[in-house]
């Protein structure tokens, strides 16, 4: 397994973004951790071999107790990724290298569960803004 990213919430959890190989493909996830060692729920996908088509493939998730988590795979041709949180809160999601693939980058975002997600953008190496219809 190879770690990507990690970091810690304003509330002490900490939280790695991995990669690994599996059979259908490489597996993206993310595993969080409470400040006092107690492991939640973890979420992920499987990132198909061929190469992405979409501009982005994303996969949220959280348990009964934990910080909610976005994962995003998007296509290299992606330069950066905004999300809004339902309470005001801009994230700038920095995009990080995954082994074996060359067509995408990743990026994680683990925040606090009684928030939303109201709003992720994409922008292209111009800084032009993707339009909507690109998100699934």
């Amino acid at each position: 397994m190879t770690v990507l990213a990690e970091g810690r919430t304003a509330a002490g959890e900490h939280w790695s973004l991995t990669s690994e190989p599996s059979p259908l493909g490489r597996h993206l996830g993310v595993e969080v951790t409470s400040a006092d060692g107690h492991p939640y729920w973890g979420t992920g996908c499987i990132l198909g071999g061929g190469p992405q088509q979409d501009p982005v493939h994303l996969t949220t998730g959280s348990d009964d107790d934990g910080p909610s988590t976005l994962t995003l795979a998007v296509r290299a041709d992606v330069r950066a990724v905004v999300v809004l949180l339902s309470d005001g809160t801009r994230e700038d999601l920095r995009l990080h290298d995954v082994p074996d693939r060359t067509d995408i980058r990743a990026a994680a975002l683990v925040y606090p569960r009684r928030l939303d997600v109201h709003r992720i953008d994409l922008y292209d190496a111009r800084g032009t803004r993707l339009p909507d219809t690109l998100l699934p």
